[in-house]
């Protein structure tokens, strides 16, 4: 609303300023002189507010980061409960964990493979040594490029003699089976 009043108040004196300059340069009065000069001065001062206002009302730049909702999936926040009910004390369940936090690779080549994030990681609690890696996979995991990923993953954790479990969102639904599976690496 502002701008707008401002900008009809520019337009208004501009167009007060020009009709009074036109009258004095024709009848050369002094007094149209003076209130042309408070004509263009009234259009000033509405054009710089309303620089002003654009400006103070201008929406900062987007920035390219925001933060997420949400830390885990929902499957994966109940898999955590699951998991933590679990194990008890002896275990510690961390979450989202870099491959490169718990395997190392001797040459520096491709390291960054390591970077791939891995949904759980079963460490014991007390000297958080890593024992068992858990992945969490939902339809996603069922596209190539995840396949491949996946494929990746499994490779790396082999290699470094690091235990990998996979389940299917229906799979963790099982108590017993997600135990069964988990106890043969602890």
């Amino acid at each position: 609303m502002q701008k707008r009043v401002l900008f009809f108040s520019a337009a208004i004196g501009a167009t007060l300023a020009v009709a009074l300059s036109y009258l004095y340069a024709k009848n050369n009065y002094g007094w149209l002189l003076a209130l042309t000069c408070v004509a263009v001065a009234l259009t000033l001062a509405c054009v710089a507010a309303l620089l002003y206002l654009s400006r103070k009302n201008a929406s900062p730049q987007q920035s390219v980061y925001s933060r997420k909702r949400e830390f885990m999936s929902r499957s994966e926040l109940e898999f955590l409960h699951t998991l933590r009910t679990m194990l008890g004390n002896r275990y510690a369940v961390c979450v989202q964990v870099p491959l490169v936090s718990v395997i190392e690779k001797r040459a520096a080549a491709f390291r960054n493979e390591l970077f791939r994030v891995i949904d759980f990681m079963i460490a014991d609690s007390v000297s958080y040594e890593p024992l068992l890696l858990i992945e969490l996979n939902d339809a996603s995991h069922n596209r190539a490029d995840r396949a491949e990923r996946d494929r990746k993953v499994a490779e790396i954790c082999a290699a470094a003699n690091m235990p990998l479990v996979t389940f299917t969102l229906a799979e963790s639904k099982n108590p017993i089976e997600v135990k069964k599976r988990i106890f043969k690496y602890l």
